[in-house]
């Protein structure tokens, strides 16, 4: 009996369909995840690192190329989007440098230059990181996820950046772009963060790498460093920064649905991987502490209306929503810690 010939996607396997566009471009596009890695010696260095960090984590699943990205984003379907947001971004700047010279008060300014200008080392630090939860990731889907969070980053940098240009054009005594490398390295209310950012470089297995960054660390900065640091620049007058923070923080919601997606995808794969998740979670718990307290004090000195425990109690209850979606309640974590 002649069997028939193989479909051009038969790679998928049963799938059932035609593959998607998201499909056919995204799938098995990791040339390392294979016996070795890399087209070297199994004692390569290289290889030994992919082995140890990336192939012999605890997490238990079958197949790693049965997750989806939520968005199923593309690299055209990304450029698009990020196309747009990039034509709000920059009118919107573009208005700030045409408008005739201000005088701002100095709390408007002290916020910005305090809560804002610094931001740029911060999302250095989770760009790098992005960049090494891509580079290790156990799938090309999940590799793509993490390439699009670090492009993410490369675009929050670039817009900080041009802003702190900005200011230090319209506000030269200020020392706009001089003084943030001080403030990231020495302001008490920032070291829990940058204390943070140091501690995921080092970092090494990806499921460690992984629940640091997207789980703990990222989630609690974007939701202070963009969202809360969004109101309080409404309530202070500054709504160009507002718009900004809030254009940025759809990225960050972006991340955050493709990594509650990957959580649930790996507890539904086996048993005991939400018993490893909460392990690591609990392990980075006390950073995202130190951070909600710290941020939240940063934020609630120049906030008219909201105190520091009101700010960190918002953070707490997004970041708490944030794990229940994705299957990780906080008696999880409890429960992991004692």
């Amino acid at each position: 009996m002649q069997c028939r010939p193989l479909k051009t996607w038969s790679a998928f396997g049963e799938l059932g369909r035609k593959p998607s566009e998201y499909e056919v471009v995204t799938h098995k596009l990791n040339h390392t995840l294979r016996e070795p890695p890399l087209e070297l010696s199994p004692d390569a260095h290289g290889n030994v690192w992919l082995k140890k960090h990336r192939d012999d984590i605890a997490l238990k699943v079958a197949d790693w190329d049965r997750f989806r990205d939520p968005d199923q984003l593309t690299y055209r379907s990304y450029v698009k989007v990020q196309d747009e947001h990039e034509t709000f971004v920059n009118g919107m700047l573009g208005e700030f440098a045409a408008l005739p010279e201000q005088s701002l008060s100095r709390p408007f300014l002290d916020l910005l230059q305090t809560c804002l200008t610094p931001t740029r080392y911060l999302a250095h630090g989770l760009q790098m990181m992005s960049a090494y939860v891509q580079q290790l990731a156990p799938s090309s889907y999940i590799g793509n996820c993490a390439a699009f969070q670090t492009a993410d980053h490369l675009r929050r940098i670039q817009h900080v950046a041009y802003r702190t240009k900005q200011l230090d054009l319209a506000y030269p005594a200020r020392a706009f772009g001089k003084t943030e490398r001080q403030t990231w390295e020495e302001h008490p209310q920032w070291q829990p963060m940058r204390r943070a950012i140091e501690r995921l470089l080092v970092a090494f297995d990806w499921d460690d790498a992984f629940v640091g960054l997207n789980l703990v660390i990222k989630p609690l900065c974007d939701e202070l460093t963009l969202r809360q640091f969004a109101i309080v620049a409404r309530e202070i007058g500054t709504s160009i920064d507002a718009f900004l923070a809030d254009n940025l923080f759809l990225d960050a919601q972006r991340s955050q649905r493709w990594s509650t997606a990957l959580c649930r995808f790996i507890t539904d794969a086996d048993g005991g991987n939400r018993a490893h998740l909460a392990a690591l979670l609990s392990k980075w718990y006390p950073f995202g502490d130190d951070i909600v307290k710290a941020a939240s004090r940063l934020l609630g000195s120049s906030s008219h209306s909201r105190t520091a425990e009101e700010i960190a109690g918002a953070t707490a209850a997004a970041w708490s929503a944030f794990l229940c979606k994705a299957g990780l309640a906080n008696m999880d974590i409890e429960q992991a810690r004692g």
